[in-house]
C-alpha cells in the first residue's frame, strides 16, 4: 500500500468525482460511506451531474452535491462552474492541506476536471488521462465495483479487508401522500414484488414476451402486489406489458416513468423482490437490502456489477460469446442473442418462488 498520502487526523474534506451513469453513482456510496467511518470528522462532498444529485439527495454521508454540466455546457465554463462552487464549500485556499480529490469516473473528461480543480488527485492507473492525477492505485479487476471505487481510499490508509465489506447506502424517505400508489403500498399486508424491465442497452433487456409472461405469473399468486418500475423512456414497454393481463387489476401497479428518485426512496424499502436486468434498479435494491433476481445477457456480474443484497441470485446463459462488450451492444453482434432469448421463463419463476414467502 505504501505510505499514506496524508493522516487520517488531517484529512479535512473529501471531494468525490462521479459523473458516471446512474448506477455508478449509486455504488460510489459504499467508499462515502466507508469514508464516514474512518474520517468521521471530515466534509465530504461530490461533484457529479444533475440526475446523480436528485438520486443522492438526503444522503446523510454528504455535505454537499455540485452539480457538473456535463455536456450541457461550453467545457470551459462547465468547470470554471465547478471550480466557484467547490470555492464556496471548501476551506479557504492556505487551508486546504487537509483536502483530497477521489476521482472515481475514469474518463478523460473527468481527469481534465480534477486537474483544473487544482487539489490533490487520487485516481487508477486505468483512467483515461491519469497520469495526471497526484497518486494512482489498481483497479482490480476482480472486485466489485462498490469495492474498487472504495479502493481510492487505499492511500489515506484505508485497509483493503474494509473495502471487500463497504456497503451501498441511499437515504430513506416515508411513503406520505394519502391516496394513490403510496397509500396501496403503505396498506397491502403481503409481498410486494417489482419488476424492471429496461435497460438503455438492447442487448441487456431480456424478451418482453418473456417479461409478459412472469409478469402473468407474478399476478396469478394471490398474495403479491407487482410494481413495474422504469423511467420516462421505458413507460412504453411497461405499458405493453400491463396490456397483456387483464385490464385494471387490483394487484398491479405500474410506475414506470411516474417516479421520482424522491419517490424511490419510500418504495425500494417496501419491496420485498426484484427482477432486473444488469441496469441501476439492481444496485438501488442492494442500498436497500432488497433480494434481487438479477438478468444478465451481453454482461456477467465476473465484471463487477451484479447484485449485493442478501439472498440475490444472478441468472444468464452460459455461452463462450459472453460478455461481448463493456456495458452491451444495441443489437446481438453474431445475430442470435441466445444469452437472453434462452433465459427461460420458468427458470426465473422458481428463482422468484424461492425467495417470496409461502
Amino acid at each position: 500500500m505504501g505510505k499514506a498520502l496524508i493522516r487520517a487526523a488531517d484529512v479535512s474534506d473529501l471531494v468525490w468525482l462521479q459523473t458516471g451513469f446512474i448506477g455508478d453513482i449509486i455504488l460510489t456510496t459504499a467508499a462515502i460511506h466507508l469514508a464516514r467511518q474512518h474520517f468521521p470528522r471530515a466534509k465530504q462532498h461530490i461533484i457529479t451531474t444533475a440526475i446523480g444529485a436528485q438520486v443522492l439527495s438526503g444522503h446523510e454521508d454528504l455535505t454537499s452535491c455540485i452539480v457538473y454540466a456535463k455536456g450541457k455546457a461550453p467545457a470551459l465554463a462547465a468547470m470554471r462552474q465547478v471550480r466557484r462552487d467547490l470555492d464556496a464549500v471548501l476551506p479557504s485556499a492556505l487551508r486546504r492541506q487537509g483536502v483530497v480529490l477521489l476521482q472515481a469516473h475514469r474518463s478523460y473528461r473527468s481527469s481534465f476536471l480534477a486537474r483544473f480543480l487544482r487539489l490533490p488527485t487520487i485516481t487508477y492507473r486505468q483512467s483515461a488521462g491519469g497520469v495526471l492525477a497526484f497518486r494512482r492505485v489498481d483497479r482490480v479487476a476482480v472486485l466489485h465495483e462498490a469495492s474498487r471505487i472504495a479502493l481510492l481510499l487505499e492511500p489515506l490508509g484505508v485497509p483493503r479487508l474494509d473495502m471487500m465489506a463497504a456497503k451501498v447506502s441511499m437515504p430513506s424517505r416515508p411513503l406520505l401522500e394519502p391516496s394513490g400508489w403510496q397509500q396501496q403500498l403503505r396498506q397491502w399486508p403481503g409481498p410486494v414484488v417489482a419488476i424492471a424491465p429496461g435497460s438503455v442497452w438492447g442487448t441487456k433487456r431480456w424478451p418482453e414476451a418473456a417479461f409478459a409472461e412472469l409478469l402473468r405469473r407474478c399476478l396469478g399468486r394471490d398474495d403479491l402486489l407487482v410494481v413495474l418500475l422504469g423511467s420516462a423512456a421505458e413507460a412504453p414497454l411497461a405499458t405493453r406489458l400491463v396490456q397483456t393481463v387483464p385490464a385494471g387489476h387490483p394487484r398491479l401497479l405500474n410506475l414506470a416513468g411516474q417516479t421520482s428518485f424522491d419517490d424511490l426512496k419510500g418504495l425500494y424499502p417496501r419491496l420485498s423482490l426484484l427482477v432486473a436486468n444488469d441496469s441501476s434498479p439492481i444496485h438501488l435494491a442492494s442500498a436497500y437490502a432488497v433480494a434481487t433476481v438479477a438478468l444478465f445477457g451481453a454482461t456477467v456480474p465476473a465484471m463487477g456489477f451484479g447484485p449485493l443484497a442478501l439472498g440475490s441470485v444472478v441468472l444468464g446463459t452460459d455461452l463462450a460469446c459472453r460478455p461481448c462488450s463493456d456495458h452491451g451492444p444495441k443489437e446481438c453482434p453474431l445475430g442470435h442473442f441466445k444469452c437472453m432469448r434462452d433465459l427461460a421463463v420458468d427458470r426465473v419463476w422458481a428463482a422468484c418462488c424461492e425467495r417470496l414467502p409461502g
